[in-house]
């Protein structure tokens, strides 16, 4: 057989340099990029998904420098859509998994869902298994170790985590709530953590932690009266929750972390005398505080809104929900819906029995299940902006470290 001088004619690779070199072969992709115009690329760029930016990320050092810069971040977090955060809670043998869902409604009544699955087992301190999701603010994410009181500032779309030293004093005492807020006028994050003697919440105390200081300062009492933290109730730079009081006025407790001092906010007055504590669910939507009332009638649910922040005649019933599917009377089953986000203009979403997504119409009046999720065991589900903000930014010098993305 002839040889020619290149060697082996059969040899594959000395075939694909001669023809790269005869086309004069050019590299493609980012390389190409730096021809258009910055602006014009970062607005490509803004109008892509969560999951198509963490890939264009891993592209080349342009679009990852672009990405990472705190204005893109900060320009990205106003135009961004609302996720799903899902975080389910398997039996103890199976690992506890945390998937974030973008849905987009598409022709007819079908949905396009993408998947984003985050993997914190891999290297956080805490075994997934036992961790909660606490609150979100600006994107970050505040969780908890259930048993050991271990706490997290998070972002999970870059893989970034902060510890959370535990209050001295810990241990002597029962934790109420933890949450975590920014204040934007010195441009800090905090945390905050009440806690009582026993568990009928005598000798309350409040601390907080400004994310780069080190330390847990007192601030004196907490308002009476516990309550479990909404997960996405941060607005205007304050924490809301609704407490737990026996045979008192119902009212909306929150915190303001620039001033740091606990307030009160009124319900409708309509709300005032409402007893049912399990009944009422609180969060914020478009940008307004919202009540979720569930009471009297168990297929009806009203939502109020506050439209004029702090200003109790400015609440308003904007939407009652219908045809709710008949209570589950069987013990330890929670019939209560948890508003997630809008769809649409006219689509709701919502948890039921923290087993099921479903979506409300306000046209046509019915409910009807998605196919977001589908687990034999409880999950929980809320409304999230992600973002691309890097805790270096906001870190002041604290700790920063990363985990396995999936």
């Amino acid at each position: 057989m002839p040889r020619e001088k290149n060697g082996n004619p059969m040899n594959p690779r000395k075939k694909v340099g001669a023809k790269r070199q005869r086309g004069k072969w050019k590299p493609r992709g980012c390389l190409n990029v730096p021809q258009l115009p910055e602006a014009l690329v970062m607005d490509i760029l803004l109008r892509l998904s969560i999951k198509d930016l963490g890939n264009c990320r891993c592209v080349c050092k342009d679009w990852l420098h672009m990405i990472s810069d705190p204005q893109f971040a900060h320009l990205h977090r106003l135009a961004s859509p609302i996720c799903i955060l899902i975080g389910t809670s398997p039996p103890v043998k199976q690992q506890r998994k945390l998937d974030l869902i973008h849905t987009e409604k598409c022709a007819g009544s079908r949905m396009r869902i993408a998947r984003m699955r985050f993997a914190p087992q891999n290297c956080l301190p805490c075994p997934v298994s036992k961790m909660n999701l606490i609150n979100s603010c600006n994107g970050l994410l505040c969780l908890t170790g259930s048993r050991d009181g271990s706490l997290y500032v998070c972002n999970p779309i870059l893989g970034q985590y902060i510890t959370i030293p535990s209050p001295d004093n810990q241990r002597m005492y029962f934790a109420n709530f933890v949450a975590l807020g920014f204040n934007a006028g010195t441009n800090e994050y905090k945390v905050v953590q009440t806690s009582c003697r026993d568990y009928r919440c005598s000798d309350p105390e409040a601390k907080i932690y400004t994310i780069g200081t080190g330390v847990w300062r007192s601030i004196g009492k907490p308002p009476r009266g516990c309550g479990a933290i909404p997960f996405n109730s941060v607005l205007h730079g304050a924490l809301h929750w609704i407490p737990f009081y026996f045979n008192c006025p119902q009212v909306i407790e929150s915190f303001d972390f620039e001033r740091e001092e606990f307030r009160q906010l009124l319900p409708p007055a309509s709300l005032q005398e409402f007893k049912h504590y399990d009944g009422l669910r609180l969060g914020v939507l478009k940008g307004c505080l919202f009540l979720c009332v569930f009471g009297g009638d168990d297929r009806k649910a009203d939502m109020w809104v506050m439209k004029d922040y702090g200003v109790q005649e400015s609440w308003t019933k904007f939407l009652v929900i219908e045809n709710l599917y008949p209570r589950d009377n069987r013990p330890h089953v929670n019939n209560v819906y948890e508003p997630i986000m809008f769809l649409n203009d006219v689509e709701i979403l919502l948890t039921y029995k923290r087993r099921f997504v479903v979506r409300y119409n306000q046209e046509t009046k019915r409910l009807e299940n998605t196919t977001i999720i589908r687990t034999q065991s409880q999950f929980q589900a809320v409304g999230y902006c992600p973002c691309f903000v890097s805790l270096h930014d906001v870190s002041n010098g604290e700790e920063v470290k990363r985990y396995a993305l999936k």
